[in-house]
């Protein structure tokens, strides 16, 4: 089954538990993937395992030992991240393992780099019939636009048509660009009873790429007084932050596994006056560390929606300072 990025909701209650997101949007990727995740999440999968390419060869052997679902009852999110190259065997052949469709303990999404698909192939034709096909090209401007007003329902009626006329004339084609404003506004944005306006932070003066630089930077003392701020003041911005420490993760692993790292992190959205920073950043930080990191920000998103019993609070400090940390 296939469907485009913005039409994604309409398949989300087809009873599918294997998604294959491509494309070269990668904005709509990572829409497509949040929005998959949280309908998983409320099916009771709340355990995940992230896949690279140094660990393809185990791709079948994992789904087969999670299978029956985890040790501890729980049913697993199984993440396969392709960002190079073509499709490989170890990737095609999953549809090709018994009742892959059949099995209700895990659910799989397969993320690729790739902007298109030959669907003449004998793989993608097997995939179709057992999966969610969702492909996330590059928008037109009126489509660009459509998008941008979905991303800013939090925002009031009278000021809607002003800033989506103002981002996407400043960021026109560039869906990167148009996100982060997006989320700046997000923690920028209040309502007051008969107006709406835009103010910031008084008691930190904070805006999400202050966070980002802090971590990038690995200031340790400066990113916890952020977030220290932040929550005693604005706590309700928890998800926020679980989206910027999980961007700056993404990006840095994404970027340790590829043969041109600086390419992927313009890929991944990372602004170029930032590149030499996250090259630096990431040198001090292995594949392994972040790949668990990826999985410590998952069980933090559940955390900050009230799923688990933890201290959001307690646990993103402890992340923050792993990050930070030499």
């Amino acid at each position: 089954m296939k469907c485009e990025a913005s039409s994604i909701k309409k398949y989300l209650d087809k009873n599918l538990n294997i998604f294959f997101i491509y494309g070269s949007e990668i904005i709509l990727k990572n829409n497509s993937k949040d929005l998959i995740k949280r309908k998983l999440l409320s099916k009771g999968f709340d355990e995940k395992k992230i896949i690279n390419k140094n660990d393809f060869n185990n791709i079948e052997q994992q789904i087969i030992e999670n299978a029956g679902g985890s040790l501890f009852g729980s049913k697993v999110i199984i993440e396969i991240n392709h960002d190079q190259g073509r499709v490989p065997d170890q990737i095609s052949k999953i549809f090709q393992i018994p009742n892959i469709d059949k099995m209700t303990n895990i659910a799989l999404i397969i993320t690729s780099h790739n902007d298109k698909l030959n669907s003449a192939t004998n793989w993608v034709k097997a995939m179709d019939e057992r999966a969610l096909i969702i492909q996330c090209k590059k928008l037109k401007s009126f489509e660009e636009k459509i998008w941008l007003k979905h991303q800013l329902d939090f925002v009031h009626e009278k000021d809607k048509s002003t800033l989506i006329q103002n981002i996407s004339e400043m960021n026109s084609g560039n869906l990167v660009a148009q996100q982060n404003e997006v989320n700046v506004l997000k923690l920028l944005y209040k309502e007051r009873e008969n107006q709406a306006h835009i103010s910031s932070m008084d008691s930190a003066e904070f805006v999400p790429f202050e966070l980002e630089d802090m971590i990038i930077s690995r200031n340790t003392k400066d990113a916890l007084r952020i977030i220290h701020s932040i929550k005693n003041s604005e706590a309700h911005y928890a998800p926020l932050l679980v989206w910027i420490i999980g961007k700056i993760i993404n990006s840095a692993s994404y970027a340790r596994q590829n043969q041109n790292p600086k390419i992927s992190l313009e890929k991944s959205g990372v602004w170029k006056n930032k590149i030499s920073d996250y090259m630096v950043f990431i040198k001090h930080h292995s594949l392994k560390k972040l790949i668990q990191l990826q999985k410590n920000v998952f069980e933090l998103d559940i955390v900050s929606k009230g799923l688990v019993k933890k201290d959001f609070w307690n646990e993103l400090d402890d992340i923050v300072i792993d990050l930070t940390s030499n």
